[in-house]
């Protein structure tokens, strides 16, 4: 499957974009948490880089509704790097930080 990047900020975005293309990788790309969903539920991607930052949704509310219906890899990619945001990550459903 192609992997999804989830973030509103365009830098983030080519710069992870830019990184699995390089690798291969057809990127589909979301800005919000609804986009996140939505093309989660129609593309069934192996992998999501999913910022916890989003306008609209939570990223880690996101990650909550997607772990109901599927199993998808997914890295959190955030700036918030202490350890307490880690372990809320992980015990989420996260499989990377």
């Amino acid at each position: 499957g192609r992997p999804v990047v989830v973030d509103d900020e365009q830098a983030i975005v080519r710069a992870l974009t830019a990184a699995l293309e390089a690798r291969g990788y057809q990127v589909i790309v979301a800005q919000t948490g609804q986009d996140a969903l939505e093309r989660t539920a129609t593309f069934g991607p192996d992998l999501i880089l999913l910022d916890i930052g989003l306008p609209d949704i939570d990223g880690l509310e996101v990650l909550r509704t997607i772990r109901r219906t599927c199993d998808v890899f997914v890295v959190l990619v955030t700036a918030r790097a202490d350890e307490v945001d880690t372990l809320v990550g992980l015990r989420t459903g996260a499989d990377d930080y």
